[in-house]
């Protein structure tokens, strides 16, 4: 008897031992993958990594079924310049949101440069002008090229938010008891608790589940326009995605809470972008089906040569912006 009392309560210690580990690495799955002497590395950069990785094999097997990049070494330059590009427009557009923190002393210059933070918005605007200028130089039609982009980007994008979850950023307003579907963080290396303690155990709308799945959803939008309709005028892809994740993100944006908020006429900026993205999306989409040159029927078995050939710079691509967005200093959240 004494014997099986003392298994029950050693099982019981197992068990305990093992709820007190998973506290202890994060709500939602680890947050630190490596810390070391010198640097941390985050699951959010893994999970950016593999989304990049998994989002550009679709835009590269696009591009080859259809034969739009002018040589396979000019689509290298392409994924390696956005591979770096991106980031850095997305880290540039939340310093430039957050430099009252700077200007007001809350910060000192070398703090305010140093810390770790990505906008989406600022990556797309960058990777838009990245892929502006190839065209340009490239004499690549600039419609076709964001037509494979809108093929990949939502599937990368799902990975990011899952990542956004885990990670603790991106996160949305307190919900009341009468939702269910409200989360909560526990762990103080997320980031929601490392910009705002009193939030830890609190009741907060999913809203990185809610953009992941609306972002699902958009990717299977594409796709079926793309699979369905052979012969449509070139930049409805683009067009599409345009309307779509900009009625998302308008949406989405009312339940998110994460700093800083930046409001403008009762909307946050971002909602601003979001609604001229919508109108610049519903015009263009409306345009080009009047008038728009059709691209026609696409080759598979080319853009799967396309993705083979093209393999080893995608995986490169993916571990460089893995790295850039899952690289901290020795504390997380500052370089």
């Amino acid at each position: 008897m004494n014997q099986r009392i003392e298994m029950l309560e050693t099982l019981e210690d197992v068990t305990s031992l093992k709820a007190q580990s998973f506290e202890q690495t994060s709500d939602f799955g680890p947050v630190v993958l490596y810390q070391g002497l010198s640097f941390t590395f985050v699951s959010f950069g893994l999970l950016v990594g593999l989304g990049a990785f998994i989002g550009m094999i679709h835009i590269w097997f696009y591009l080859g079924s259809y034969q739009i990049l002018p040589s396979a070494i000019q689509a290298n330059h392409l994924a390696l310049s956005l591979a770096l590009g991106a980031p850095l427009s997305a880290y540039v557009i939340t310093r430039l949101l957050d430099i009252k923190s700077w200007l007001s002393g809350e910060k000192q210059f070398i703090e305010y440069i140093r810390t770790v933070s990505f906008g989406l918005w600022g990556g797309l605007v960058g990777g838009l002008f990245i892929l502006t200028g190839f065209s340009i130089l490239t004499q690549t039609p600039l419609w076709a090229l964001l037509d494979a982009f809108a093929i990949g980007v939502p599937l990368a994008q799902v990975m990011g938010r899952i990542g956004c979850l885990n990670y603790g950023c991106c996160h949305g307003i307190e919900c009341g008891n009468h939702h269910k579907f409200g989360i909560r963080y526990t762990h103080d290396q997320t980031k929601v608790l490392r910009y705002n303690p009193k939030l830890k155990g609190k009741r907060l709308y999913p809203t990185q589940i809610y953009s992941a799945l609306a972002n699902l959803l958009i990717y299977l939008v594409i796709v079926s326009i793309w699979l369905i309709w052979d012969n449509r005028p070139i930049g409805v892809l683009a067009a599409s995605y345009m309307t779509l994740y900009g009625l998302k993100r308008f949406s989405v944006e009312f339940l998110r809470g994460e700093f800083p908020r930046v409001y403008f006429q009762g909307l946050t900026l971002w909602q601003w972008f979001s609604l001229s993205f919508m109108a610049l999306g519903l015009g263009t989409l409306l345009f080009i089906v009047m008038t728009g040159q059709v691209i026609g029927s696409g080759d598979f078995e080319a853009g799967l040569q396309s993705m083979k050939t093209a393999m080893g710079v995608l995986l490169a691509t993916a571990v460089i912006m893995g790295l850039v967005y899952g690289t901290h200093g020795k504390k997380i959240g500052s370089w």
